[in-house]
């Protein structure tokens, strides 16, 4: 793993893939994130930045939405999906919805 330490990193445009970046500090830049390997970040600043998802990063993004916009039952999962994000509830190789509170418990 490439690990970063005490940088700063300026007007570039960086590949986030499997690295780790610690106390750095990103002004103006690009972070492009593919859906691979993600990144380890501890105590950084980002000023200025933006995240950029390609790849599979993209595809994750378009399904969430998808499911967002399909219907309630749709919106509680990805709802509760962000609940777990902010609580660091995911771990491991492979993470599971919640079923649906709608009545049939479908997305629609």
């Amino acid at each position: 793993m490439e690990q970063h330490r005490n940088e700063t990193f300026r007007d570039q445009r960086i590949d986030l893939h499997g690295k780790f970046f610690h106390d750095c500090t990103f002004e103006r830049c690009e972070l492009v994130f593919d859906g691979d390997r993600p990144p380890t970040f501890s105590d950084n600043r980002f000023v200025d930045s933006v995240f950029v998802f390609t790849g599979a990063a993209t595809r994750t993004l378009y399904m969430l939405e998808t499911l967002y916009h399909a219907g309630e039952g749709g919106r509680q999962v990805v709802e509760k999906t962000l609940e777990d994000i902010r609580a660091k509830k995911l771990h491991g190789h492979e993470i599971r919805t919640v079923v649906p509170d709608t009545q049939d418990h479908s997305l629609a």
